[in-house]
């Protein structure tokens, strides 16, 4: 828009002459008009300078912006491994705290049935009766007793 403005400025100044009577284009116009481009220039060199500054500026934005994103990216990678691995770590040992408990329960099962119920005893006198019942070897057979 400003150069718009500009280039009707230097139009006006050429043409406007004319329209009010002067006759020609005289020395003056000539001066006048390499003053004016003298000050398009420095202005068309300041604007070219701001606008530059206004880029490098911008792409020093851009890049605090990626820098800010990556670390981001990158603490969420390391808040994803620590939280995958402390499931890895809870997931042993449940699963440690499991077949433990399950040992211990057999055995102390089984040192209960021995010492409440005495249950080798009965299996012995079941073996015994089993010589002289052939049905009964055939059962326990079948359970492995025998």
């Amino acid at each position: 828009m400003r150069k718009t403005f500009l280039f009707c400025l230097l139009l006006s100044l050429i043409y406007v002459p004319a329209v009010f009577g002067e006759a020609g284009f005289t020395q003056a116009d000539r001066e006048r008009l390499v003053r004016l481009e003298a000050t398009l220039q420095t202005y068309m060199q300041q604007n070219d300078k701001r606008l530059d500054d206004m880029q490098r500026s911008t792409n020093q934005r851009f890049d605090q912006m990626d820098k800010r994103l990556e670390f981001i990216q990158n603490l969420m990678i390391g808040m994803l491994a620590v939280f995958g691995s402390l499931c890895g770590v809870f997931v042993g040992l449940l699963l440690w705290d499991r077949k433990t408990f399950k040992e211990k329960a057999k055995e102390e099962a089984l040192k209960e049935l021995e010492e409440k119920w005495r249950i080798s005893a009965w299996i012995e006198a079941f073996k015994t009766y089993a010589r002289g019942e052939p049905r009964l070897a055939e059962i326990l057979k079948g359970v492995h007793l025998l």
